[in-house]
C-alpha cells in the first residue's frame, strides 16, 4: 500500500515538473517577446486645412511610406500587419508663415500601433511640397461595357451632370484633362429599370491629355468634390416585324417581294406593341417601267427606328 502512495506521489511531482517546463516552454520560446519591421506602412496626412486656408494644397511628399519597428510577444505580433500601424503628418504642427516664402515645409512624422511597442521608425520627418490650390471645371466624357439584355437596345445616354470641378495643387491639377465614367451592361441590376430608364451610379475616373487614366499615385493629392454621378439610359423593346409594299390598283395580279422581307424596330415601348408590320413608300406599275426590281423608302413611325440602320428595301415584282 505505502509503495503504491509513494508511486502516485512521484507521478504527481513529475506531472508538475513537466507542467512547469510546458509553460516556461511556451511563455520562454515560443510566446518570447521579438522585434518585427513593417515596411511600406503608408504614410497619411492630418489637420492639412492649416494650409488649405491659405489657399495652398500638397503636390507630393518626399516619401510615401515609413518603416516601423515593433517589439512585442511571437504570437501578438503574428497576428497584426502594417495595416494596424498608422503613421501620420500632422500639419497642426506647421509653421503656417513659411508657405508665402518656401514650396517645401518639413513635418514631423508621428507613428502609432494597435500591438506592441515602437522601437523606432524611418523616416523621421518629411518634406512635404505645396503649391497654390487650383480649381478647375472638366467635361464629363461617357463609355459603356458590354450589351443589355436581350430583346432589347440602348438609347443615348445622359448623364446628372456634364462637368466635375477638381482642385488640388495646380501642377497636380494641369494634369487633369477630362473626367470620364463607364456604364456596365453586364453587371448591372436590371431591377433599376424603372419607366423605360436604367439608371447607373457611376464612379468618376480622371484622364490626362493621352487618354491614360490617372493613377492612385497621380491623383492622391487631387479633390474631386462628385466622385460619384449617375447616368440614365432609355433601353427600348426590340419587335420582329414584316414588311410590306405599299402597292396601289395599278399592281393588281402582281406578286411583290421584299428583301429583306422582316426588318428589327425600337422605339416607345407602348406604341411597338400595336405593329406588326411597317410599309413601303407607295409604288406603282410606273415604279417598275425600268426593270423588276425597284428600291423603295421605309416609311417609319415618327418614334420608330430600325436596329441595323436599315432604311429602304428592294422590291421585286414577278406576274402572276
Amino acid at each position: 500500500m505505502n509503495k503504491i502512495f509513494a508511486n502516485n506521489t512521484l507521478l504527481k511531482i513529475l506531472s508538475f515538473i513537466i507542467a512547469i517546463v510546458l509553460w516556461a516552454y511556451i511563455i520562454i520560446i515560443i510566446d518570447a517577446p521579438t522585434e518585427k519591421t513593417f515596411r511600406d506602412v503608408p504614410i497619411t496626412t492630418v489637420n492639412e486645412q492649416v494650409i488649405s486656408d491659405r489657399g495652398y494644397s500638397i503636390e507630393k511628399l518626399s516619401v510615401q511610406t515609413s518603416s516601423v519597428k515593433i517589439e512585442g510577444s511571437r504570437k501578438v505580433i503574428a497576428k497584426f500587419d502594417s495595416s494596424n500601424i498608422i503613421a501620420k503628418l500632422d500639419f497642426s504642427d506647421v509653421n503656417a508663415s513659411k508657405l508665402t516664402s518656401e514650396g517645401v515645409i518639413t513635418v514631423n512624422l508621428s507613428v502609432s500601433s494597435e500591438f506592441g511597442d515602437i522601437v523606432s521608425f524611418t523616416p523621421s520627418a518629411v518634406d512635404v511640397h505645396v503649391e497654390s490650390t487650383k480649381y478647375k471645371d472638366v467635361d464629363i466624357k461617357y463609355t459603356h461595357s458590354g450589351d443589355v439584355m436581350d430583346g432589347y437596345v440602348s438609347g443615348d445616354i445622359s448623364l446628372s451632370q456634364d462637368k466635375i470641378r477638381v482642385f488640388g495643387a495646380q501642377s497636380n491639377i494641369d494634369n487633369v484633362s477630362y473626367a470620364s465614367v463607364n456604364i456596365d451592361f453586364i453587371n448591372t441590376d436590371y431591377s433599376a429599370y424603372i419607366d423605360g430608364k436604367l439608371k447607373q451610379d457611376c464612379q468618376v475616373k480622371l484622364f490626362d491629355s493621352n487618354g491614360k487614366e490617372l493613377t492612385e499615385k497621380d491623383k492622391r493629392w487631387i479633390w474631386n468634390n462628385t466622385p460619384v454621378i449617375q447616368a440614365e439610359c432609355p433601353l427600348y423593346k426590340v419587335k420582329s416585324v414584316k414588311v410590306v409594299p405599299n402597292a396601289d390598283y395599278t399592281l393588281s395580279g402582281v406578286t411583290l417581294k421584299c428583301e429583306p422581307g422582316e426588318i428589327k424596330i425600337y422605339g416607345d415601348n407602348n406604341s411597338i406593341e400595336n405593329y406588326s408590320q411597317i410599309q413601303t413608300e407607295p409604288v406603282t406599275l410606273s415604279s417598275f417601267e425600268n426593270g423588276h426590281e425597284i428600291t423603295s423608302k421605309l416609311v417609319l413611325p415618327s418614334w420608330a427606328k430600325t436596329v441595323d440602320n436599315v432604311s429602304e428595301v428592294k422590291i421585286s415584282a414577278n406576274s402572276n
